[in-house]
C-alpha cells in the first residue's frame, strides 16, 4: 500500500454561484459532436447532436446535470433533439467566435436568456449585434419555447461575449461584450455589462471604456471563474488582461499581453481553476496559407511580467480553436485541420492548475465517435466552475481530483473558519462531519466519488464557499504465496545451492495477469526501501534447500500489494539421463552448413506424454528457464538440447537430447534437354551413388508419372520432368530425399524450304529459309563450317553453291542443297593464253538452268554470238572470225523464266 496521502485546500471567500457545475454537464458543438461529463469525472462523447456550426454554440443542463436545451446562435433543440418550438431565427451566427451564452433566472428556474452575438460573414449578411432571446421551459410539456426573440441589446458588436456571477445572494449575472461606446458600427473601445437579474434583462449597460481600439471582432472573450479577471482576444490585434469588478461590472487596469509564440494571432481563452493561470489558443491568421499552425500557450497571472512566463504547451499544424473549462476541472480544446475541416477529436489540458509542462496537455485525447469538433465549444457562465479544490499537492497547488488505491488513507480539507457550519457529502449523499477537515482511512471502493464541501459562514453577509473533489480509487492488484523449485545442475548437484529465474515466478505470483509487475526482494527490510533484487535471472539462494524471498505486485494504476516466493532445491544425479537421438535431414545440400528441421512440438508429444516440458540450447539457460525454443520448424545442426522437465512450474529434472543433422544428396543435372522428334529416344544418366532414384514425368494437370526407378532412364516425349534421388538412414526410417524439375523440349533437323538469292550485284546474298522445332545455325560451301546464327550470307561468290543448316541441340545436318548464284565477268581477253580466253554466265550448269539461251549483241544491237550455258563460253569469234575489240551486249533468257541483260568488255 501507498503511504497516506494528506490533501488540503485552502479556501478563500469567493461570491460562488450556489447551483453547481451540472449545468454544464453536457456539451453540444461542431458537426453533431458531443460530450456527457458524468459525476465521477469521466467523459462519454455523445453522437445524437443536431448542431451543424463553424464556431458558435451553446448549451444549458438543469441543476442535476440533465439536458435542458442547446443552440448554434439561430436554431434552439430541446432535450429531445429537434427544433423548440419558436426556436429558430435567432439573431446569433455559426461564424461568429461565441455565437450564444445561456443564462438562467435566478427567481423563475423555467426561465431562460439565449444571448446571441451577430457577424457579417459576406457583403450582403446584415450584422444584428447583441440581442437575447427567452426560452420558457414549462411550456410544450416540459421541452420549452422560445417565448420572446431578438430583443436588441447593441446594433453592433464583436463575436465575443462572457458572463459571470455578480452576487451569491441575488445571484444576478453580468453579461459582458465588446463594441463601440453607442453600439454602433465602428472602432470598438468599449465594455458592455448588462446584469440579469430576477425582473430579466436590465437593457442598460455599465460601460468600461478601455485605452485599447479594436476593429478584428473575432476571438473569445473569458472571465476567470472568480469573477476578478477578464481576457479578451482580438486576433490580429492581440491579446488583452483587465480586472473586473463583480460588485460593479466595471473593468480596469488593460493590460497587453505580448505574444512570443511564432503563431501570434490569439483565438481560444481559458481561465485556470484557480484563477491563476490563462491558457491561450494561437494561430497564424494570415490567409491563404497551404498549411494551418497554432500554438497552446500558458501565461502565470502571478508573474511580474505576464508575457515572459508565457510557456508553449504544443505547437503543430492545426487551425485555431477554443479552450473551455469543463466540471471534471479539465481544460478541452477544439482541434481543427481548417476552417472548414474539423476532427474527430478535443485535446486536454488535464492538470490546468499547475505551472509549465506539468499541465499535462493531451493531444486528440477524446475520441468524438465519428463526429466532427469544428472550432468552437459552448461557452458558459463562468462561476459554474467557481469552486475550492479540495486536494492540495506536495507543491502547494492544489487540484479538483485524486487517485489512490484500495486501503489508503487520504483527507481533505478547507481553512478552519471560526463558527462556519461545514456540510459534507459523497455523490449527494450527506455525511455528518461537521469539520472543516474530512479523514477517510483505509480507503475501500465504496469511497471513491464526488466530494462536496459547502462552507456556511458564521456572519451571514459573507457568501458560501464551495469546494470540490472526485476521489478515484483503485483497485489492489492479487498477490499469491508461490514455491518455486529448482534442479541443482551445478557441479555439485547435492549441495543445496542452485540458480533461479525468479521471473519464472511472477505469472503464479500474479495470479496470472501479464499487465502487472513483480519485484523480488531479499528481506523485508529491502521491500520496505524498494531495494529490489538485482539479478533475478541468475539468483542463487543464500539459505540452502530452502530460501524465503519477498515480492511486490504493483498494477497498471501503481497500487501495490506484497506475497512471499519460497525457493526449494532439488538434488540431481552426477550425470543427465539421455535420450535416444533425433534425424533430420540437411534441409539445404548446396551450403556448407548442414542444418536440419526437427519438430519439437512432435518430440514433446510423443515422448514427454503429460509432462510439462520445454527445451533449451544450454544446461545454464534450462536451470534458469532462460530463452527456450520450441515449434514445428526448429532450424539446428547437429547438437545437444537439454529437456526441463517440471510439475505445476517445478523442476522435476533435466534430460539430454541429441540432434543429429544427416546429409541431403545434390541433385546434378541440367535444366533443360532435347529430343529429336525425329528419333525420339533420350537417355539420360544420374550419378549412380545414391540409394533412391525416380524419374518422374509432370503431366499438364500436375501428376506424376513414374517413368525410371534407377540411375538411367529413357524419355520419349517432350514435357517437364523431375529427378528425385536420396540417401537412406537407420534402416529405411529416415529417408533425406532431394529433387530437381528440368524439361525436355523438341529438336529435330531442318528442313529447308527455299533460298532466296540477290546476284547480279556488287554484293551477292542468299537468305536460307528452313522450317523445324530446333535451334539451327547456317554454313556454306562446307558441310564443317563455319556456321553462324544468320541465315544470311553477304558478298557470296557466283557459282553453284551448297549450302548446310545444323540442329544446334544435335538433332543433325541437312543434305548438301545446291543453290545458284549467277554472274558474269566484266572483260575478257580471247588472246590464245588459256587465261580468260572466254566469257560465260556462272551459275548455270548442266543441272540449273541447262535449257536457258544467252544472246550477245555488237554496240549497233546485231547479233554476234548466241551460247550454250552449259558450254565453255563465247571464244570472241563470230562465224569463225574474231570480232574487235568493244563493248558488247548480252541477253540472258533462263529456264525458269528470267530475263536480264548487261554489257561487258572485250579485249584483246
Amino acid at each position: 500500500m501507498k503511504p497516506t496521502t494528506k490533501l488540503l485546500a485552502m479556501a478563500l471567500l469567493l461570491p460562488l454561484l450556489s447551483f453547481g457545475q451540472t449545468q454544464a454537464s453536457n456539451w453540444y458543438f461542431g458537426e453533431g459532436a458531443g460530450l456527457r461529463f458524468n459525476n465521477d469525472g469521466s467523459v462519454t462523447a455523445v453522437t445524437d447532436g443536431k448542431l451543424n456550426t463553424t464556431e458558435g454554440c451553446a448549451t444549458i443542463s438543469d441543476d442535476t446535470g440533465n439536458l435542458l436545451f442547446y443552440t448554434d446562435g439561430i436554431r434552439v433543440y430541446t432535450k429531445d433533439h429537434v427544433l423548440m418550438q419558436n426556436g429558430t431565427g435567432l439573431y446569433g451566427d455559426p461564424s461568429s467566435s461565441q455565437s450564444a451564452l445561456i443564462v438562467p433566472n435566478q427567481k423563475d428556474t423555467n426561465i431562460f436568456y439565449i444571448f446571441t452575438v451577430d457577424t457579417s460573414v459576406f457583403e450582403a449578411d446584415p450584422d444584428y449585434g447583441l440581442n437575447y432571446s427567452t426560452v420558457d421551459m414549462s411550456l410544450d410539456g416540459g421541452k420549452g419555447a422560445v417565448t420572446s426573440k431578438n430583443v436588441r441589446l447593441l446594433d453592433y458588436c464583436s463575436e465575443k461575449i462572457t458572463a459571470v456571477l455578480k452576487d451569491c445572494f441575488d445571484k444576478s449575472v453580468w453579461v459582458i461584450t465588446y463594441a463601440t461606446n453607442d453600439g454602433s458600427e465602428g472602432v470598438f473601445d468599449t465594455f458592455h455589462a448588462f446584469e440579469v437579474n430576477d425582473t430579466g434583462v436590465v437593457t442598460t449597460s455599465v460601460k468600461s471604456k478601455v485605452n485599447s481600439f479594436i476593429t478584428d471582432k473575432r476571438g473569445y472573450l473569458k472571465l476567470s471563474a472568480d469573477g476578478t479577471k477578464m481576457a479578451s482576444a482580438n486576433v490580429s490585434q492581440g491579446l488583452y488582461l483587465y480586472d473586473f469588478n463583480a460588485d460593479t461590472g466595471v473593468l480596469s487596469n488593460e493590460q497587453r499581453i505580448n505574444i512570443n509564440a511564432p503563431n501570434k494571432d490569439p483565438y481560444g481563452l481559458e481561465f485556470s481553476p484557480n484563477n491563476k493561470l490563462l491558457y491561450v489558443h494561437t494561430y497564424n491568421a494570415q490567409q491563404g496559407l497551404v498549411t494551418e499552425t497554432s500554438n497552446l500557450l500558458q501565461y502565470n497571472l502571478t508573474a511580474a511580467n505576464i508575457s515572459s512566463s508565457e510557456v508553449i504547451l504544443d505547437n503543430r499544424n492545426i487551425y485555431r480553436g477554443a479552450l473551455q473549462l469543463a466540471e471534471n476541472g479539465k481544460i478541452y480544446r477544439t482541434i481543427a485541420n481548417s476552417y472548414d475541416q474539423g476532427t474527430q477529436y478535443l485535446g486536454v489540458i488535464n492538470n490546468p492548475n499547475q505551472l509549465g509542462t506539468t499541465a499535462g496537455y493531451q493531444h486528440n485525447a477524446v475520441n468524438l465517435q465519428g463526429k466532427l469538433a469544428t472550432q468552437g465549444l459552448p461557452p458558459f457562465i463562468q462561476s459554474f466552475f467557481a469552486k475550492e479544490d479540495l486536494v492540495k499537492n506536495t507543491d502547494g497547488s492544489t487540484s479538483p481530483s485524486l487517485t489512490i488505491c484500495e486501503t489508503d488513507n487520504f483527507t481533505l480539507e478547507v481553512d478552519n473558519f471560526p463558527g462556519a457550519t461545514y456540510a459534507w457529502s459523497l455523490n449527494g449523499v450527506p455525511i455528518i462531519n461537521n469539520s472543516n477537515i474530512l479523514n477517510i482511512t483505509n480507503a475501500t471502493l465504496a469511497d471513491a466519488g464526488k466530494y462536496a464541501l459547502e462552507v456556511t459562514p458564521a456572519d451571514p453577509s459573507e457568501c458560501p464557499i464551495i469546494g470540490e473533489a472526485q476521489v478515484n480509487i483503485n483497485t489492489l492488484p492479487i498477490a499469491l504465496n508461490t514455491t518455486l523449485t529448482q534442479c541443482d545442475l551445478d557441479s555439485n548437484s547435492t549441495d543445496g545451492f542452485a540458480s533461479f529465474n525468479l521471473e519464472q515466478a511472477s505469472f503464479d505470483i500474479s495470479n496470472g495477469i501479464a499487465e502487472n509487475t513483480v519485484n523480488f526482494y531479499a528481506s523485508i527490510t529491502d521491500r520496505d526501501a524498494n531495494i529490489p533484487i538485482t539479478n533475478p535471472i541468475g539468483y542463487r539462494n543464500t539459505t540452502a534447500t530452502k530460501q524465503t524471498i519477498y515480492t511486490s505486485v504493483t498494477n497498471e494504476n501503481n497500487c501495490v500489494v506484497f506475497a512471499e516466493l519460497i525457493l526449494e532445491v532439488q538434488p540431481t544425479t552426477s550425470s543427465l539421463p539421455t535420450r535416444l537421438p533425433y534425424y533430420a535431414c540437411d534441409v539445404d545440400a548446396l551450403d556448407t552448413e548442414k542444418t536440419g528441421s526437427f519438430n519439437l512440438d512432435a518430440i514433446k508429444t510423443k515422448d514427454y506424454p503429460g509432462l510439462e516440458v520445454s527445451f533449451y540450447v544450454s544446461i545454464e539457460d534450462a536451470s534458469l528457464e532462460f530463452n527456450p525454443i520450441s515449434g514445428e520448424d526448429y532450424i539446428s545442426t547437429s547438437a545437444t538440447l537439454y529437456a526441463r522437465l517440471e510439475a505445476s512450474n517445478q523442476c522435476q529434472g533435466v534430460e539430454e537430447i541429441t540432434l543429429i543433422v544427416q546429409p541431403t544428396p545434390e541433385v546434378v543435372i541440367n535444366d533443360e534437354y532435347f529430343l529429336c522428334t525425329d528419333n525420339p529416344v533420350l537417355g539420360l544418366n544420374a550419378e549412380v551413388r545414391f540409394d533412391m532414384y525416380q524419374w518422374l514425368k509432370i503431366e499438364a494437370n500436375g501428376t506424376e508419372n513414374l517413368i525410371s526407378n534407377t540411375a538411367n532412364a529413357t524419355i520419349t516425349a517432350v514435357g517437364n520432368y523431375r529427378l528425385e534421388v536420396g540417401y537412406s538412414y537407420n534402416g529405411g526410417t529416415l529417408n533425406c530425399v532431394n529433387s530437381k524439375e528440368f524439361k525436355v523440349t523438341p529438336s529435330n533437323i531442318a528442313v529447308i524450304t527455299n533460298v532466296e538469292v540477290k546476284d547480279l550485284s556488287n554484293n551477292n546474298s542468299i537468305s536460307i529459309i528452313v522450317t523445324g522445332d530446333g535451334d539451327y545455325e547456317y554454313a556454306i560451301l562446307n558441310p564443317l563450317g563455319p556456321y553462324q546464327d544468320s541465315n544470311t550470307f553477304t558478298n557470296v561468290p557466283t557459282g553453284i553453291l551448297e549450302v548446310f543448316v545444323r540442329d544446334k541441340k544435335g538433332c543433325g545436318t541437312t543434305a548438301p542443297f545446291e543453290v545458284s548464284v549467277i554472274g558474269y565477268p566484266k572483260t575478257f581477253t580471247p588472246n590464245g593464253d588459256a587465261i580468260n580466253d572466254t566469257w560465260q554466265i556462272s551459275g548455270i550448269s548442266s543441272t540449273f538452268l541447262a535449257k536457258s539461251d544467252i544472246y550477245i549483241f555488237d554496240r549497233y544491237g546485231v547479233l554476234v554470238a548466241k551460247i550454250d550455258p552449259s558450254s565453255s563460253g563465247w571464244d570472241g569469234d563470230s562465224k569463225g572470225i574474231p570480232v574487235p575489240e568493244s563493248d558488247y551486249w548480252f541477253r540472258a533468257k533462263l529456264e525458269n523464266g528470267r530475263d536480264f541483260n548487261g554489257h561487258f568488255s572485250l579485249k584483246r
